[in-house]
């Protein structure tokens, strides 16, 4: 039965097909455990920049490392539908 407040030809489906949200509902979570992780690279990078390494890897290339995870993050966030 056709809803007496709707448009002539429209009914609730077409409404709700209409406002859906473009992303999935995945996204928002996704990407919140995304900001939480590049935070967490941040404040480890800020406690490693201040010390000294020596041997196989020096602290440039610990830096670069977690430079480089965190440049991954951030792409994942700008694109998190691109995950698969």
């Amino acid at each position: 039965m056709h809803d007496p407040y709707l448009p002539a030809g429209c009914n609730q489906a077409d409404i709700d097909a209409r406002f859906e949200p473009e992303e999935p509902a995945w996204v928002a979570p996704y990407v919140t455990q995304l900001q939480h992780r590049l935070n967490r690279l941040a404040a480890i990078r800020v406690e490693l920049a201040s010390d000294r390494f020596d041997g196989a890897y020096d602290g440039v290339d610990i830096l670069g490392y977690l430079d480089d995870e965190m440049e991954t993050v951030r792409m994942a966030m700008a694109h998190p539908q691109d995950r698969d």
